[in-house]
């Protein structure tokens, strides 16, 4: 819950998308979550072809997350976050949530003027005439992520590791033979059985 860096600046798509996996390994091959708008696909095409193993998909048209080793293999999945009409308030509200309840951690300057000029106009939230919100809109993205995605994963593992939990091994061996058999060995009975055993004809009385 800590913004921990941050880039702004233009640069070509295949630049962008080697910055981005370079900078994702660092964090343990963390997840990247890129907007499939018209420069992002560019950007995205760029990261499959490095292979990077954590690639924020969804369904398509829609804000529903979808593990990427099951995006891989469906053909109702796309690579990256679709900004929409329907999902632009979502990932705004969650932004706000985060904020007011001072759950992020947030140092950009930067970032902090663009929130500044972040408004709503004719009901839709952007940036006022003149200013940016690419800042805004990135950090909204990753909150919603934080919220959505990387929670579904937690819980995955938490079962994962629930289920794990419950197996159990032993490695004693049982003795299949029987009388006759090649490898036969007797089973030596215990005192107390044969004890036993000398008064079940008294049980079947």
């Amino acid at each position: 819950m800590e913004v921990v860096g941050e880039y702004k600046s233009k640069i070509t798509p295949d630049l962008f998308a080697n910055m981005i996996t370079q900078v994702g390994k660092e964090y343990g091959n963390c997840m990247i979550v890129v907007e499939n708008n018209s420069v992002g696909y560019t950007v995205l095409d760029k990261i499959k072809e490095t292979e990077y193993p954590n690639v924020y998909h969804s369904v398509k048209s829609t804000h529903e997350y979808v593990e990427q080793h099951i995006a891989d293999y469906s053909t109702n999945a796309v690579a990256g976050f679709s900004t929409t009409s329907k999902t632009r308030p979502l990932i705004i509200a969650k932004m706000e949530e985060f904020i007011r309840n001072k759950l992020v951690t947030i140092y950009s300057a930067r970032l902090f003027n663009e929130l500044e000029t972040f408004v709503w106009q004719n009901g839709r939230p952007q940036a006022m005439r003149m200013y940016n919100d690419d800042l805004v809109m990135a950090f909204a993205i990753g909150c919603w992520v934080r919220d959505t995605a990387l929670e579904t994963n937690q819980r995955d593992v938490e079962y994962t590791k629930a289920f794990l939990s419950t197996m159990t091994s032993t490695r004693s061996q049982i003795n299949t033979t029987i009388e006759g058999q090649q490898g036969y060995k007797p089973i030596a009975k215990s005192a107390r059985i044969e004890e036993q055993q000398q008064f079940n004809w008294i049980l079947k009385g």
